[in-house]
Order: structure tokens, then C-alpha cells, then sequence
């Protein structure tokens, strides 16, 4: 029996090695075939080798874009989606491209985080919902310092003048309550339990005003926790159903829902893929960073996420930048937080103090991966 070529993610062909370069670097993990070539030998590639999901095209050289456009589309299957790349930065240029089928186009010199945000945007396609805030997960290895901040991006997200809600299904340890000096409410184990167990049936009817205020708690201004509390036996395993329809709801009463600490695996792959935007953390270290490849891998392009890399608990890791880069298959993180002592003043009996401007500054970049550029 013969067998079907497979699809490839992405063809790119670029003029230079820079631009090769950070096409393969932004579209690492991915099923891909980037080679050095220039406008002629895109088309030639294009007419004759299978269809990929995304075509990118690097036109230096090319004086008129109307015509590129329309040979690109030609050679073209109607499935892959062209992204132009190029060194001319006008608004004519540009716009003769995007009227003629170019889906999207990129000004020298461009960057793997570009290449990788045009990939997600024009082949994603994000969760269906009727809420009018954003959901996002935050999911990695213990000790990888996802706690820390989605604390630092709620405070973000308050100061820029928004409202946050920040859901922990973590049942044993707590760190988000600690985190934002707020006391978790009774009520999160029941609302979470399957339809029928409590006389509810339809997980978007069983939420009410009245029942969303019992369980939040408040932190600072803007900002509340979900939790469940410390003391009383451990809660059961939540439903899913009920979970996505807690979110929803208060995705319709906040700007912004922030979920960590998901009780066990599969529920925390779940959650990423329900969510509207997903963050992965690691340590500079083996088994947080197997962790996280593992997750990038089980979630694959469908849900593209946000990697971040958080020094949390040393100032300097045994591996090397070459080893986290080969370990991480040459992708690039999208955020570095570095170690900060002041965090860990407690631990040594000084006092805490200010984090420093270096990691309040990676914080802020983290941030803005979600929209929430606040200044924690």
C-alpha cells in the first residue's frame, strides 16, 4: 500500500543566514524544512514538493510585490498560508503583498519570537468561548516557579488598572494564599464536584453570583484567590466539566483567570489545552527541563505556549547555556527570570528586602507575554 508524504508544518527559505537562522529557531519542535534560498528557488520548491501548512518566503530583491504575491500564490496549495519576509519597510509594500494573498509580512531583521507569534496566530486556532476576560495556565516541574509569578503577573495586571482572578487547585500546599497574603474560602471542593453529586446538573447553571463571591477571596485591590483552604482532609479530584465552566464564568467577571496547581498530570495537560494562553517553567536543571519538553511535546503546535526559564532556587545551575539549549532541542526560551536574593532572605535570617531591578525587569518581560506588562 503506498504511503501518504507527510505534511510538513512550515517551508521557509531565506536569503541569509541571520534570517535562516531564526526561522529555525522559532519554528523549532515543529515539522519543518528551511533552506538557503532566495524568491526562484522558493517557487520552484513550492510547484514541486508536497504542501506545508505555512510557506515562508524571503522576497530581498523583489521590486514589485504584486507580482511575487501572485507567482507565490500560483505555485501554491490553497491549504499553506505565505508569510512574507523581507527588508522593505513601507506601508505600499506591505499592503501590495497583503492584498494579494500574503497572509503576513515580517521586516528584517526578523526575529524567532516574530516568526513564532506569526506561525501560532495564522495556524491556531484558540478555544471556542463565550467569556469576555482571557484564561491562562501556568503548568511545570515543582520548584520551577510558576506560583511566583503568576503572583507577580496578577499584581501586574492590577496595576495596569484590571481585575485578576487567580485559581490554585493545588490542595496541599497553598503557595499561591502565602504569596498574595489572602485566606482561602470554603466552598472550591463542592463546586467542583461532578454534576449530580451536590443536587447541581448543568455545569453552566450551577454558578451564581452570589455562590463565585462565597469562594473568592480578596488579596490586594483588583486581585482575588480561589484556593482551597489549608485545614480539613484533602479535596476530591475536580470535574472537568465544572472546571471549565468555573472558568468561564469568571472569565466574564475578570479580565484575566490565572490557573496554576493542577492536582496531577493529566488535568494539568487538560487545563493547558483549554486555556486560552499557557505558560511552561522550568529550572535550569535536567528533570524540570524534561518536564517541560514533555509537556511542549504532549500539547504540540495546536497549543503553541510561552516558555519560560526561572532560576529559583540557586544562583548558578550545574548546566551549561549550550546544554539547556541542546536539552531543549535549540528552542529558545521566551523569558529568562534570574535568581534574586532577596526572595530568599528569610531562609538565611536577614531581612527581605526590594527584589532588584534585573529580575523586576524579567518579570515585567514575562508579563507582557500575557498582556499583563505590569510593573511587579
Amino acid at each position: 500500500m503506498a504511503t501518504l508524504p507527510r505534511r510538513l508544518y512550515a517551508r521557509g527559505f531565506a536569503a541569509d543566514s541571520r534570517t535562516e537562522r531564526e526561522l529555525r529557531t522559532g519554528l523549532a519542535g515543529h515539522d519543518i524544512e528551511i533552506k538557503r534560498g532566495r524568491f526562484p528557488s522558493a517557487l520552484r520548491t513550492l510547484a514541486e514538493e508536497p504542501a506545508a501548512s505555512l510557506a515562508f518566503v524571503d522576497l530581498d530583491g523583489i521590486s514589485e510585490p504584486e507580482e511575487a504575491a501572485r507567482r507565490l500564490a500560483g505555485v501554491c496549495s490553497f491549504e499553506t498560508v505565505l508569510v512574507a519576509i523581507g527588508s522593505v519597510d513601507t506601508a505600499q509594500f506591505s499592503r501590495a503583498l497583503l492584498q494579494h494573498g500574503v497572509a503576513d509580512y515580517l521586516v528584517k531583521p526578523v526575529t524567532a519570537a516574530a516568526i513564532r507569534e506569526a506561525a501560532a496566530a495564522l495556524t491556531e486556532v484558540g478555544p471556542d468561548h463565550l467569556y469576555a476576560g482571557e484564561v491562562a495556565a501556568f503548568a511545570g516541574a515543582p520548584g520551577s516557579g510558576a506560583s511566583t509569578l503568576v503572583a507577580a503577573l496578577a499584581h501586574g495586571i492590577a496595576e495596569d488598572g484590571r481585575t485578576a482572578t487567580v485559581v490554585d487547585l493545588d490542595p496541599v500546599s497553598g503557595k499561591m494564599a502565602g504569596l498574595l497574603d489572602a485566606e482561602p474560602r470554603d466552598g472550591l471542593a463542592s463546586v467542583l464536584a461532578p454534576p449530580g453529586a451536590d443536587g447541581g446538573d448543568d455545569p453552566d447553571t450551577r454558578f451564581d453570583t452570589g455562590l463565585l463571591d462565597g469562594i473568592a477571596a480578596p488579596a490586594a485591590p483588583g486581585i482575588s484567590l480561589i484556593a482551597y483552604p489549608a485545614r480539613g482532609s484533602l479535596p476530591a479530584r475536580p470535574d472537568m466539566a465544572m472546571l471549565s465552566a468555573l472558568f468561564g464564568q469568571l472569565a466574564n467577571r475578570t479580565h484575566a483567570v490565572l490557573v496554576t496547581g493542577a492536582p496531577d498530570p493529566a488535568m494539568q495537560l487538560e487545563i493547558l489545552r483549554r486555556a486560552d494562553m499557557r505558560a511552561v517553567l522550568f529550572e535550569p536543571a535536567l528533570a524540570s527541563i524534561g518536564t517541560a519538553v514533555r509537556l511542549m511535546a504532549q500539547l504540540g503546535a495546536r497549543y503553541p505556549v510561552s516558555l519560560i526559564q526561572c532560576s529559583t532556587r540557586m544562583r548558578r545551575y550545574p548546566l551549561s547555556p549550550a546544554h539547556i539549549r541542546y536539552a531543549l532541542a535549540d528552542r529558545r526560551p521566551d523569558a529568562v527570570i534570574p535568581f534574586e536574593p532577596a526572595l530568599h532572605a528569610s531562609a538565611t535570617g536577614r531581612r527581605p528586602g526590594r527584589p532588584g531591578k534585573a529580575y523586576r525587569k524579567a518579570l515585567r518581560q514575562a508579563a507582557a507575554l500575557f498582556g499583563g506588562a505590569g510593573r511587579p
